[in-house]
């Protein structure tokens, strides 16, 4: 039995909601009470049941995991009276309910029983259901496409994220953003690259970013790598807009296809976890045009990554996440029906030297020679996606343990 895309984003829904009310639950329970064996002594709950629930609430990576690893309604509903009894977690006890109600309704309108639909759940993800939903990402990239006026053939990015020298309370980011195949009619709206970080005082233009150019760790840089853009950008540059933060562009001389790549480095912007009881960052990309395939990489310190779990997701709109106060299942209210790969790769490898026609070797070379890092003290996530959603927003956020 393969299920509908339908199903699938009713169930991924469902799942978040779950993870987010359960996981609500379990942190309002006295600390020893979190762990397995504490769970079910507090509680007096089902082992089996306990074990399930937590590996929902700290194992799993989307919705349709929580729908595969969480027990049944009765083992839900079992679990909600448990609350209620030991009167503890009162305040999540009526969503408990609610949402255990909207877990038995999508159960019976997708399936017979829990354990046939996470069959045919697990069926369905095994065999993939990526060409009907390839063709209608297909057909928004085109329509999108016809309707802006412009589009990318390629989007790539990577991200390097280490403490910052500047200060310690901070993560020292470092991205490429680079765009190949740069499609605009003549009456498309100008070409304009948006960040995230204020300008600094007296800034004129972006920086002519070359093979000799180096990090300035004590404040934010902005610039145009010259060797992987069209030749000609930077002296189409007519000015920013403090108020978006965005650079904009005149067109270009020649009408054809053109490329852009920008360079920025940003000091004091992203919580350091290392040094803050700070439970999730992130780094992100907009879909702002159109696009056929995004390449996205994270290279994230080993000091760092040893204390993360890392995930990625499709928002709405730029969703920003609030350094050290929002939380990765918060987000679940905005996130899209998107479900992409993340996975560590090893920078060595021969599949890494070209993905979607781009030498990615080039850029990861360049942004460590720039940043004056060893990129073997690094991990590195990457992404893949074909047609990404015009209009959203993908993120890898790190979900940080508390560090005393």
């Amino acid at each position: 039995m393969v299920l509908s895309e339908h199903a699938l984003e009713a169930l991924s829904r469902t799942g978040d909601e779950l993870k987010y009310v359960y996981s609500n639950i379990i942190q309002a329970l006295p600390h020893s009470a979190q762990t397995l064996s504490g769970l079910t002594h507090f509680l007096g709950y089902n082992r089996s049941n306990a074990q399930r629930i937590l590996n929902a609430v700290n194992k799993s990576d989307n919705g349709h995991q929580v729908i595969i690893q969480m027990p049944g309604c009765s083992g839900l509903k079992d679990f909600n009276l448990c609350i209620k009894k030991h009167n503890v977690a009162q305040q999540w006890f009526v969503q408990a309910q609610q949402i255990t109600l909207q877990f038995e309704s999508v159960i019976k309108q997708f399936s017979k029983s829990h354990a046939q639909l996470k069959r045919a759940l697990s069926d369905t993800l095994a065999c993939g259901h990526t060409a009907e939903k390839n063709d209608i990402r297909k057909l928004h990239y085109t329509t999108s496409k016809s309707i802006m006026g412009s589009s990318v053939n390629t989007l790539f990015s990577a991200y390097v994220l280490s403490e910052s020298k500047k200060n310690a309370e901070f993560l020292q980011e470092v991205a490429i953003i680079a765009k190949h195949g740069i499609h605009r009619a003549p009456n498309a709206p100008p070409f304009v690259q948006f960040y995230t970080h204020p300008h600094p005082e007296g800034f004129t233009q972006p920086l002519a970013i070359d093979g000799k150019s180096r990090i300035d760790h004590q404040q934010f840089q902005i610039g145009v790598i010259e060797s992987f853009s069209t030749p000609g950008l930077l002296d189409a540059y007519q000015s920013y807009s403090a108020s978006n933060s965005g650079i904009v562009f005149n067109a270009l001389a020649d009408p054809a296809p053109f490329d852009a790549t920008f360079l920025f480095s940003n000091p004091d912007e992203l919580a350091n976890p290392l040094h803050h009881n700070n439970h999730c960052s992130s780094t992100s990309i907009s879909i702002k045009n159109p696009t056929e395939k995004l390449v996205m990489m994270v290279f994230l310190d080993k000091k760092i990554d040893i204390k993360s779990s890392v995930n990625v997701g499709c928002y709405q709109g730029n969703q920003k996440v609030e350094e050290g106060k929002l939380s990765a299942k918060d987000m679940w209210t905005e996130k899209l029906p998107d479900y992409p790969e993340l996975r560590i790769v090893n920078l060595n490898a021969p599949s890494l030297q070209a993905i979607a026609g781009i030498n990615i070797q080039q850029y990861v070379d360049f942004i460590f020679t720039f940043s004056q890092l060893n990129k073997e003290q690094f991990v590195c996530y990457l992404m893949e996606v074909d047609y990404p959603i015009w209009s959203s927003t993908y993120r890898i956020y790190f979900e940080h343990q508390t560090i005393n």
